[in-house]
């Protein structure tokens, strides 16, 4: 049987809206952010989707979002894994973007500031969802996490994707994996975007 992992990124927040580093810093969802959430949710809920687990960042922004896009299933209970927590910015982590800071991708350009490496999270995203996929009650999963970590995980299994997928995971976007227990592999194979959805380009001031 085909297993298939969906990947949510989390609503847009205050912090995005005021163009600033969020990383392991947290802030809110905005009123655009629960409205992108809540249209996500809308789009599994009609598609019929049905989750065997979820598995989420522990950051607030990550779990509102969970909560205002599928409320019902996040009363029933959900995990939470550090290893889906955004890449740390370091001293970055809650200030605005100025010209002459690091771009993506970012690669090791963090440390300097006293943040983490890509590879750090590549490491840490890969072996949370690997573990979640593998367990043998799990044939659906839903991981709601950051755009960061996300595009990251997206890159490492780049060479395996079925889809063409753009630069960035916008708010609230939703990508779907077929996972290969055997191989261990993670194939993209679907993108879903909500019509109120933004990416990071939008909040630029």
């Amino acid at each position: 049987m085909t297993k298939y992992l969906r990947f949510m990124r989390h609503g847009a927040t205050e912090l995005n809206v005021a163009n600033c580093w969020q990383g392991h810093a947290d802030s809110p969802l905005t009123e655009l952010g629960r409205r992108q959430a809540a249209e996500t949710g809308e789009h599994i809920r009609e598609a019929g989707i049905e989750f065997d687990a979820i598995l989420c960042s522990p950051l607030g922004r990550v779990i509102q979002t969970l909560e205002c896009a599928l409320p019902e299933r996040a009363a029933k209970g959900f995990e939470t894994s550090d290893g889906l927590m955004e890449i740390n910015f370091g001293s970055l982590d809650g200030k605005k973007h100025v010209e002459g800071q690091p771009t993506s991708p970012f690669l090791d350009k963090f440390l300097a500031y006293g943040g983490e490496a890509e590879d750090e999270v590549e490491r840490r995203v890969c072996a949370a969802l690997d573990e979640l996929m593998s367990r043998p009650e799990v044939h659906s999963a839903l991981a709601v996490s950051h755009g960061t970590t996300g595009r990251i995980f997206r890159d490492h299994w780049a060479a395996l994707a079925c889809v063409e997928a753009p630069r960035h995971l916008a708010n609230c976007s939703l990508y779907t994996y077929e996972f290969d227990e055997g191989a261990h592999t993670f194939s993209l194979v679907d993108i879903y975007e909500p019509a109120s959805a933004t990416n990071p380009e939008d909040f630029a001031r």
